[in-house]
């Protein structure tokens, strides 16, 4: 695909910037002594748990965050209006992941092994969007002017000394992080299929153009140069295979957002971007008395995938499968799922319908059909779909007493 004056390639030019940057990534990683490691820019912050309490307590005037950032970008585009480029025509989703990463600083600066490996793995992913070192110091000044001006004549020079020292040790992280890692920050793939399963939902094959590891019940941040710089992640449906076939699951949302984009407009033939899997929705070994799998909508996908590598293990435990959506016309492969149901004694298939006359499906949501069953100590939970439905699982399937640590899900 050509811009519309004929220019280069999008895709090749980001290319070449990338395996020449790869390069260059490998030399100095060979180099002594290049960086900084996370242990060590945490030596550099003793009063961290000091700044810790600032930060919560400065969140009571910049909430909502997402507002507050809103004058960042402002500033950013601003002063360096070349940067514009570097994110999507959109900011709505991109200000409320940002939002999200902030207030895990506030919440996580006494456990940093976490907010490290957070900021570790938000770091490498960055790479897609050619952010590089010279980019973090302008998008902190940013950053402080924005907190600055939300809380106007209230704000305090604690709280700012607090959220600089914070800002500098996560841009360290994710620096660091982008900078020591010989991984590409994505790998072109081809769509070979492109099947509508209702006139909102598509699902996608696509052949990535080298291997593409990952495990069941990862996700793929996708990218398509029909919407350049607009990334979202897409759930893969299917275990790892010999063909290296990737499936994609994709419900248009309107507003000619990616999701419109792939479900509306790409075709067998074009060529997506896909990040590094990512995610923690995989198999853990079983640790008690068996599985039960929830899915809500197209957050199939990944629990497709899941049962796919449990059909694959030998001695599958005894599993259950939730499927549900508000409506029968919302359902999709349940003749699959019915397949295997039939094929293997260890799975049992429940399917709901919300918000219609729900026959020949049980009736309420995933949520009421796990309950009407009883208790579920004991039992390893796996859930996708609509956050507010996993929200919900997650503390229904506490109260019928699965502990915490046995319930897995991501938010992506």
């Amino acid at each position: 695909m050509r811009d519309a004056d004929g220019g280069h390639d999008y895709h090749e030019l980001l290319d070449l910037h990338h395996a020449l940057r790869l390069r260059r990534t490998i030399g100095r990683v060979q180099a002594a002594g290049k960086g900084r490691s996370a242990a060590e820019l945490l030596a550099t912050w003793p009063q961290r748990l000091t700044d810790q309490r600032h930060l919560r307590e400065s969140l009571v005037l910049l909430e909502p965050l997402g507002d507050t950032l809103a004058h960042l970008y402002g500033k950013l585009f601003r002063d360096r209006p070349h940067l514009r480029a570097l994110f999507p025509d959109s900011l709505d989703a991109q200000r409320d992941r940002l939002a999200w990463s902030f207030r895990q600083v506030a919440d996580g600066l006494d456990q940093p092994d976490r907010l490290v490996a957070l900021f570790d793995e938000i770091g490498q992913a960055h790479r897609k969007l050619g952010v590089r070192t010279v980019h973090y110091e302008p998008f902190g000044e940013a950053f402080i002017e924005a907190l600055r001006i939300r809380a106007g004549a209230a704000w305090r020079p604690e709280w700012e000394h607090a959220w600089s020292r914070a800002y500098d040790f996560v841009a360290g992280v994710m620096n660091c992080a982008a900078e020591h890692t010989s991984t590409p920050p994505y790998v072109k793939a081809t769509v070979v299929g492109h099947e509508r399963r209702g006139p909102d939902l598509a699902v996608l094959q696509v052949h990535p153009a080298q291997p593409y590891p990952y495990l069941a019940g990862q996700y793929a941040t996708v990218e398509s140069p029909y919407l350049p710089h607009t990334w979202r992640s897409y759930s893969i449906a299917n275990r790892p295979s010999e063909d290296g076939l990737l499936e994609f699951h994709v419900r248009a949302t309107g507003g000619n957002r990616l999701s419109d984009v792939l479900v509306h407009k790409v075709a067998p033939g074009d060529v997506l971007r896909l990040a590094p899997a990512r995610g923690s929705l995989t198999l853990a070994p079983p640790s008690g008395r068996g599985q039960l799998l929830i899915a809500g909508g197209t957050g199939l996908a990944p629990i497709r995938a899941l049962l796919q590598e449990i059909a694959h293990r030998p001695d599958p435990p005894a599993t259950w499968l939730f499927v549900g959506a508000r409506t029968k016309g919302q359902l999709y492969d349940l003749e699959l799922l019915r397949g295997y149901a039939e094929r293997y004694p260890w799975l049992r298939l429940v399917v709901t319908v919300s918000d219609e006359d729900a026959y020949p499906y049980e009736p309420g949501t995933v949520v009421d059909a796990v309950s009407r069953r009883g208790g579920w100590a004991g039992h390893d939970v796996y859930v996708s779909g609509p956050w507010e439905m996993v929200v919900a699982v997650r503390q229904r399937m506490m109260e019928l007493g699965v502990e915490p640590d046995r319930i897995r899900y991501d938010r992506h």
